[in-house]
């Protein structure tokens, strides 16, 4: 059973909600532990490449597929240390589907570390721009301000992400 986003953002901010008790099993809650954050991205630590399956989200399937294909790649490229290749990769997810945050996320990600900032982020004020409701958008985002010297627009990101998911306030404050 899936919880939708908007009921998983209800409960994180303890919002109150009637409980319906059914016959239904649901699997334990697991806390995000500090990796959790960067999962699924250039920066994640696990480079557990099968929880990064099916990023592309409500695109049409064979969309879906491609895109999929290709942030896979890159996330296995960049994780290599390969980021010229990753940047082309997460570039042909973009062209397969132009509205994919994740994929600007990820290449933003991929530009910073070969430290082309403005590069960097361009793509990662795309990201927060196609997915405004992405605390992890504007949590990426607020790293990259922070490192090259804005720290009033990253306090202004890092206030977003946690307003849209308080579990951010353990890393942000």
């Amino acid at each position: 059973m899936a919880v939708s986003a908007v009921a998983a953002d209800d409960y994180a901010r303890g919002a109150e909600r009637e409980v319906v008790v059914t016959g239904t099993r649901v699997a334990k809650s697991v806390p995000i532990g500090r990796g959790d954050w960067n999962a699924c991205t250039v920066n994640d630590p696990s480079q557990a490449l099968p929880r990064c399956r099916k990023l592309a989200g409500k695109a049409p399937k064979a969309v879906r597929r491609d895109a999929d294909t290709h942030l896979a790649d890159g996330l296995k490229q960049a994780w290599d240390g390969n980021f010229d290749q990753a940047i082309a990769a997460f570039g042909e997810a973009i062209a397969v589907a132009p509205d994919l945050s994740v994929a600007y996320l990820n290449r933003g990600l991929a530009y910073d570390r070969q430290g082309d900032s403005e590069a960097a982020l361009a793509d990662l004020d795309r990201a927060v721009q196609l997915a405004p409701k992405s605390a992890r958008a504007y949590y990426s985002r607020s790293v990259l301000l922070r490192k090259y010297g804005n720290p009033n627009r990253a306090s202004a990101d890092e206030q977003r992400a946690i307003d849209l998911d308080p579990r951010y306030r353990t890393i942000l404050r």
